[in-house]
């Protein structure tokens, strides 16, 4: 079994994977004070939770945004399971051609959303991810990673504004539709954030979908986020909320460490 792991700013996704079929998913919240003794223990309840011995586990990747954590994590992977992870960094094979003046800055995250969406949905293609941020990327038809944007996540605008604005209220945000014309404070941020974003996927897709290369692209949407971020699209958009541990391991498949022979 393969153990796929990704470190993001609020959360870490958990993903337990036997061949092709994915068995387990979960997610951690990010807590920067755990040691990777208490990663561990977290790690070990999951498994169990869901049946899984630790000894069944053979391989682990895995991906971060938070340095600070990585080598904590692949330390509680390493002492529960016994497996060695695979990191996604510089180096690693991902299987398509990157053309961003610093391939080194592609997050890991997005290297496995990238290879996912090549290899479920083909090329050209757009894919956003929506968590703490979202990210828009555009990958041609001839397998190039052409680059993206970083918006601000729904949920960090929606406090922004709760914080920097007395008078507003707290709001919760659903995905049930909303009149572009608020009538009340909450309404109107309501209004602001859930189509605002829609309006910003929308007119990136439109840009996107021009440029050479890139006619016929299908979108697909992945993250914590992304039923709210794309709710009220105009465009058709595929919303595949395990893009990034599929991604995990197609990137271990094409990057498996050899095994020595005696």
């Amino acid at each position: 079994m393969l153990l796929a792991v990704d470190i993001g700013n609020s959360n870490i996704s958990l993903g337990i994977f036997n061949a092709e079929a994915l068995l387990m998913r979960a997610k951690v919240s990010v807590q920067t004070r755990r040691s990777a003794d208490e990663y561990a223990a977290v790690l070990y309840s999951l498994l169990r939770m869901h049946g899984i011995e630790p000894e069944d586990i053979g391989g682990c990747i895995l991906s971060s945004v938070v340095p600070g954590l990585t080598g904590l994590v692949e330390e509680a992977v390493r002492s529960v399971t016994g497996a060695a992870a695979v990191r996604v960094g510089p180096g690693i094979r991902t299987g398509f051609r990157i053309r961003i003046d610093d391939p080194s800055q592609l997050g890991g995250d997005l290297a496995a959303d990238a290879l996912a969406a090549l290899t479920e949905y083909g090329a050209p293609v757009v894919i956003i991810d929506a968590g703490t941020v979202t990210t828009i990327a555009a990958v041609d038809k001839e397998r190039t990673y052409l680059g993206g944007c970083i918006l601000p996540g729904l949920r960090a605008g929606a406090a922004l504004l709760q914080e920097t604005a007395a008078l507003l209220p707290s709001i919760e945000l659903t995905g049930r539709s909303e009149e572009c014309l608020g009538r009340t404070s909450a309404g109107a941020m309501r209004s602001g954030l859930l189509l605002g974003s829609a309006m910003m996927v929308d007119g990136f897709l439109d840009r996107y979908t021009a440029l050479p290369g890139m006619a016929g692209a299908k979108c697909v949407a992945t993250g914590g986020s992304a039923d709210l971020a794309t709710a009220h699209c105009r465009r058709e958009i595929i919303r595949d909320p395990d893009l990034t541990l599929k991604g995990l391991r197609y990137l271990y498949e094409a990057n498996r460490p050899k095994r020595r022979h005696p």
